[in-house]
């Protein structure tokens, strides 16, 4: 939670600790379900046990909000009302707005690169 320390992939987890990986995988679809959104979870794993640390809404772009209120509503966790009211104002006028093309971009070439703003992100 500090930040001090650089996690292994979570795919990793289902390879190295296979018992606690579908524990944590268990543990996220009850909470999903509870909470009836994604949700983003801290947790540790200490001595071979799952501590779940905290979890909250997930934040996500505005692309994600509408795909994950639509995956969501055909696995039957929300009616089709409760994804339209998801969908925030703000997140629709993102739409109305010009994007690059994903498969164009696919075919750029980097013309630079920078720093992040902050030392300790990644």
């Amino acid at each position: 939670m500090a930040g001090i320390r650089t996690p292994k992939p979570i795919t990793d987890m289902a390879t190295e600790m296979t018992k606690t990986y579908k524990q944590f995988m268990n543990i996220t679809k009850l909470l999903e379900k509870h909470y009836r959104n994604m949700q983003d979870m801290e947790f540790t794993i200490e001595n071979g046990k799952l501590w779940l640390l905290q979890t909250r809404d997930g934040k996500r772009t505005a692309q994600a909000e509408v795909k994950i209120a639509v995956d969501m509503v055909e696995e039957g966790l929300i009616t089709k009302e409760e994804a339209v009211w998801r969908v925030k104002p703000a997140q629709v006028d993102f739409f109305l707005h010009p994007q690059l093309d994903r498969e164009a971009l696919k075919t750029t070439k980097k013309i630079a690169s920078g720093l992040n703003a902050d030392e300790s992100a990644d």
